[in-house]
């Protein structure tokens, strides 16, 4: 029996995405062809990977399965970007991505002083939700994420760099707002929450407690358009505690403070996946952060 790296890749891309139809647009191809690998995965098994229904659930048997399809296909990835690069002779690449506040707050300065110090690197620079982050880091995708860490980051080597905050907001605009401030659960979960995107609960389970608290989620991978929504009454959002006190936009949000779930509290910091040999590019902007933090 053989598994197929064509079959792995769609298997995982269901579960990244979030399902057959964002699986297929994604790797650009036909939905039922991303139906027929995992129904050919499930036949050479002979188990069941994924629970289909309303949301998409991995079996035990999916779960490790999930796992070795992230070791075969980051280290397919890996090699191809090796050898295109020796093939190419480019000057090494610095591939790194951020998340939205870190991109907004610190990313500039970083940039420019990386530069500077290091002029014939190549940048390839992408935010992405933080969730986002995780799954390109262990895909080998990227090589180093910067942005606020998850729960468990035992795959990764890390480098916390500051602490910050998340706070639950609603607008004056919004029209349970009085409800709201006053954590008026009932008000609050007939409550759209926007965020960036947020994990399957078989992938993160704590975030089956946080999703139970709103009647939808609507994922906005665009910071600003988040802040937008919030401020048209549309739903709440946790936003960083330096945007709220800066950005002129979140100045009439309000924080939803009378609730358990009302603040996140996170390490923010790089990481990068444990046991990997990093680049000089990488190495060089991992020390950048360190003397830019004073550690």
């Amino acid at each position: 029996m053989r598994l197929e790296n064509s079959e792995l890749r769609a298997f995982r891309a269901v579960i990244e995405e979030g399902g057959f139809r964002r699986a297929a647009e994604a790797l650009h191809i036909s939905q039922s062809a991303v139906s027929q690998a995992v129904a050919g995965l499930e036949g050479k098994l002979g188990v069941p990977l994924i629970q289909r229904g309303k949301e998409l659930r991995l079996t035990d048997a999916g779960r490790r399965l999930f796992d070795h399809a992230f070791e075969v296909l980051t280290g397919e990835q890996q090699t191809l970007e090796d050898i295109a690069q020796l093939r190419s002779g480019q000057a090494e690449t610095l591939n790194l991505a951020l998340s939205a506040s870190v991109n907004r707050f610190h990313a500039p300065g970083l940039m420019s002083s990386f530069h500077r110090e290091n002029s014939r690197v190549r940048l390839q620079v992408a935010e992405m939700p933080a969730r986002n982050i995780i799954y390109a880091v262990l895909a080998g995708n990227v090589e180093l994420g910067f942005g606020p860490f998850q729960k468990d980051m035992q795959a990764f080597a890390t480098l916390p760099l500051y602490s910050d905050s998340r706070h639950l907001v609603v607008s004056p605009g919004h029209p349970r707002f009085e409800a709201m401030v006053e954590g008026n659960a009932e008000a609050i979960r007939q409550t759209p929450l926007i965020t960036s995107a947020l994990d399957s609960p078989d992938l993160r389970p704590s975030i089956a407690r946080l999703r139970d608290q709103f009647s939808t989620v609507w994922e906005v991978s665009s910071l600003m358009l988040r802040v937008h929504m919030v401020r048209q009454g549309m739903g709440v959002a946790f936003v960083d505690r330096q945007l709220l006190s800066e950005h002129p936009d979140c100045a009439d949000f309000h924080i939803i403070d009378d609730v358990s779930f009302g603040t996140i509290d996170k390490q923010v910091g790089l990481y990068y996946r444990a046991g990997k040999q990093l680049t000089d590019a990488a190495r060089q902007f991992i020390a950048l952060c360190q003397r830019r933090w004073s550690l």
